[in-house]
């Protein structure tokens, strides 16, 4: 499991060339399923996560540069523009109520996986993530606090 707080900035390393071909900028996430979908390779584009063949502490190495690739829709633009970036996001249950803000995201770093999201709140599991915003996180409200409050 990595933080991914870590892993933002490290080099990216091209596999076929092994060349650095920039910096891991920010990541792009689907929630569900609650994974990685793309990374960013500074000034240059995204990265499939099926192209990345390992996040290591050092570099992040992709099969190739042929992979780098523009954004493919609205919501991948918005990301590459940082709209959907999640350190101190705000992390609201969907029940309205305010948990804190996002301060890391563990992952597996292999499948790219998130794992939990850390928060100023404490720690949430990734099975209780719903979506991510511009605005928000938002997570399924945890059972014993929905039948406290």
């Amino acid at each position: 499991m990595r933080r991914l707080s870590e892993a933002i900035g490290t080099r990216v390393m091209s596999k076929a060339t092994a060349e650095r071909v920039g910096k891991l900028e920010r990541v792009v996430f689907d929630v569900p399923p609650r994974r990685v979908v793309a990374v960013q390779v500074s000034g240059k584009g995204l990265v499939d996560w099926s192209a990345v063949s390992g996040l290591g502490t050092d570099a992040a190495v992709i099969e190739s540069e042929d992979h780098i690739r523009p954004a493919a829709d609205v919501r991948e633009d918005r990301a590459l523009g940082g709209a959907l970036d999640w350190k101190g996001k705000r992390v609201l249950s969907d029940h309205g109520n305010e948990l804190g803000t996002v301060t890391d995201i563990e992952l597996d770093e292999s499948t790219g996986t998130i794992e939990a999201v850390e928060t100023t709140g404490g720690r949430v599991s990734a099975d209780r993530l719903l979506a991510l915003g511009s605005y928000c996180l938002v997570v399924r409200e945890e059972r014993a606090a929905a039948l406290a409050g």
